[in-house]
């Protein structure tokens, strides 16, 4: 029998060397693959981690809110008499608690003024200027002015001089003047209405030919048809008048209002504190805790299944999640810096941390804390601000989050200056100066900003110094130029000196004042060579730290722990003081989760690190794929020889094949 040991070899050459290749390659590869694909799988797990711990966070957060909210703990209800006499409007957080009776005596009243008739309201009145000041009439024969408002100057051109436009140039200076066209009896008459009070009725002095909006002492063209009136009313039987009938500073933090005068009625008011709301958003905060507890507990530790099979968390290797649950969980039980004395941690209001680390409600010793101190409730969640001393005042600022609770010691404390000017001795014998003489004008900087050209109103009379005062005061900040920048300044009388002096509203090295032009204004001791005094900041140390001043406030230095926190510093600040600040725990865990989440805070660190890890996991495994890619072609090539190799011992195989029965004198075997 012949055999033919090519074919038994596999000649021809029967074998898948694809799926042989592809096979061995798939083994080769495997350990390494099973390797990226565990880092993979682990990486992206921790990265939907984060995503999830960042929105239990956010929730966690959203919880704190109203806890970082004093008003939360000071909020107050009002009970009342029904009556359409008066009717409280807005009850605020710190309203004094207690009983009050009002009587409304009269109603708050406008002067009102109104022109002669005429039978176009389109026709033309005339062109001029219309000056105005707020004060006080003695009946009609004597103005005292209101220098707490500034005066108004109104402009009537060809634009506007019909007395339609004259009523829109009023309603448009926002002044709180309301000006109306009436019509009566077929003809038209211009209404003019001051602001509510007695103080604020209208003083007109016209210029040019709208004489007859004259209002002012000696030149009363325009017909008052009522008089500018206080509100007169009775808190628990004591007479007070207010300028308007939206009464806001009578009872501490209650707004009410007066609809009509009832003399004799007596209006019941009772306020007294809504712990309710406070209580609830504790309690909402306990749930809200427990709730972030159990879930980041299965992130970042281990759980059981419904299986009871023990689950790891996606986070349960991950340091930097554990820490940071850990940082929140240990603020249960801290306590709470800057709270001197008394109740300083959740263990004192009855909210104690159960053995797992939940939280829980001691409802016996919580509602003790309720009824008796509800004021250390508030201490502890709430964020709270006590100076020894009313010279200095501390106020929150922009970076308050990063303030650290405690105790600050000022020392050296320099309260800031205005810049002021004063002038020479005026020689002005007020008691027969008016402006009809001549015309009296200046202009004046004041913190760098210079004013327009400002003129005394024509044809006035000053009865003394401190009115004429008054009037320059209230021309100068009814500056557009000042107005503008906001800016504005006093004037005063010295009796002593004889002079004026000009001082700004602005503390601080920018503030200053001087005349840039002055003329016929030499007599009242005003004129461009008068030198000043530039005001200077606040200065003084804080903990032993010098602090940067700035106005009248007193900042710390950039990163001290009282960044965030602005001190007031008060003309009649001493020289030392102390204050105490405690952000509350609402603040606390606030400030401490908004670093978790901010843009340079751990989580974002954490996720870029995260990615940066899973890109190399992706290089690792393209690097891989090349290399098996290569591995791949080479066994192939490998096989290819190999079949090569067969298919040329075929071939031989197949020419050697019945050689024997050619050869000669070779006898075939029977």
């Amino acid at each position: 029998m012949s055999t033919n040991l090519v074919s038994a070899l596999g000649g021809g050459s029967g074998i898948d060397t694809k799926t042989l290749v592809s096979q061995l390659v798939d083994i080769e590869k495997a350990p390494t693959q099973q390797r990226i694909d565990s880092r993979q799988s682990t990486l992206q797990a921790q990265i939907s981690g984060y995503g999830a711990l960042k929105s239990a966070l956010s929730t966690f957060q959203g919880i704190l809110k109203p806890l970082s909210d004093s008003n939360t703990f000071s909020a107050r209800s009002v009970a009342f008499t029904e009556s359409n006499t008066v009717t409280p409007t807005k009850v605020e957080a710190n309203a004094l608690p207690g009983t009050y009776q009002v009587e409304s005596i009269g109603l708050a009243r406008v002067q009102s003024l109104s022109m002669a008739p005429v039978s176009d309201p389109k026709s033309v009145v005339g062109e001029g200027t219309i000056n105005i000041r707020f004060g006080l009439w003695d009946g009609t024969s004597q103005f005292t002015q209101n220098t707490d408002r500034n005066s108004l100057s109104i402009e009537i051109d060809s634009t506007n001089n019909t007395l339609e436009g004259i009523r829109d140039a009023i309603n448009a200076s926002n002044s709180g003047i309301q000006a109306s066209i009436v019509a009566n009896a077929g003809q038209f008459q211009l209404l003019i209405a001051s602001p509510t009070g007695e103080q604020n009725a209208l003083e007109i002095t016209a210029t040019g030919a709208l004489t007859d909006l004259d209002y002012r002492e000696g030149f009363q063209n325009l017909i008052q048809n009522q008089a500018a009136q206080d509100a007169e009313l009775k808190i628990n039987g004591l007479t007070v008048k207010r300028p308007s009938n939206e009464i806001t500073d009578v009872i501490s933090g209650l707004t009410f209002s007066l609809n009509r005068a009832n003399q004799g009625e007596i209006i019941n008011f009772t306020i007294s504190e809504d712990k309710a709301t406070g209580e609830q958003a504790v309690r909402d905060f306990v749930t809200a805790y427990n709730d972030f507890l159990t879930f980041s507990r299965g992130l970042t530790g281990f759980s059981r299944d419904e299986d009871n099979q023990i689950v790891r968390g996606d986070l349960s290797t991950d340091s930097i999640a554990r820490g940071m649950v850990q940082q929140i969980r240990d603020m249960m039980t801290s306590a709470i810096p800057g709270i001197s004395g008394g109740a300083s941690s959740l263990a004192t209001l009855g909210i104690e941390t159960q053995l797992d680390g939940s939280l829980g409600i001691n409802e016996t010793l919580f509602n003790q804390v309720l009824t008796n101190n509800f004021s250390a409730v508030s201490n502890i969640f709430a964020p709270k601000i006590e100076s020894n001393t009313v010279g200095v005042q501390v106020e929150k600022g922009s970076q308050f989050a990063n303030t650290q609770g405690g105790l600050y010691t000022l020392t050296e404390v320099v309260p800031g200056t205005k810049g002021q000017i004063s002038g020479d001795a005026s020689t002005v014998d007020f008691g027969t100066f008016d402006t009809a003489s001549d015309t009296y004008s200046f202009q004046i900087r004041v913190n760098s900003v210079v004013s327009n050209t400002i003129t005394l109103p024509a044809d006035t009379q000053y009865s003394n110094e401190q009115e004429f005062a008054a009037a320059l005061q209230s021309l100068i900040n009814n500056d557009s130029n000042l107005k503008s920048s906001n800016i504005s300044l006093d004037v005063s009388f010295d009796s002593v000196s004889g002079s004026f002096n000009f001082t700004s509203r602005e503390y601080g090295s920018s503030s200053n004042v001087s005349f840039v032009s002055a003329n016929n204004m030499s007599d009242f001791g005003i004129n461009t060579g008068l030198s000043g005094t530039t005001g200077t900041d606040a200065s003084g140390k804080i903990n032993g730290v010098a602090g940067f001043g700035a106005g009248n406030v007193l900042l710390p230095a950039i990163g001290q722990p009282g960044v965030g926190l602005n001190f007031v510093i008060q003309d009649n600040a001493p020289s030392t003081a102390e204050v105490r600040v405690s952000k509350g725990l609402g603040s606390e865990l606030n400030s401490l989760i908004a670093g978790f989440l901010s843009r340079d805070g751990g989580i974002k660190n954490r996720e870029d690190t995260l990615s940066k890890q899973v890109t190399v996991v992706k290089e690792e495994q393209t690097r891989l794929d090349s290399r098996m890619e290569k591995r791949f072609d080479q066994l192939q090539a490998q096989f290819l020889a190999m079949e090569r190799i067969i298919a040329q011992f075929q071939s031989t195989g197949n020419q050697l094949d019945g050689i024997l029965d050619r050869l000669p004198f070779t006898a075939s075997r029977k």
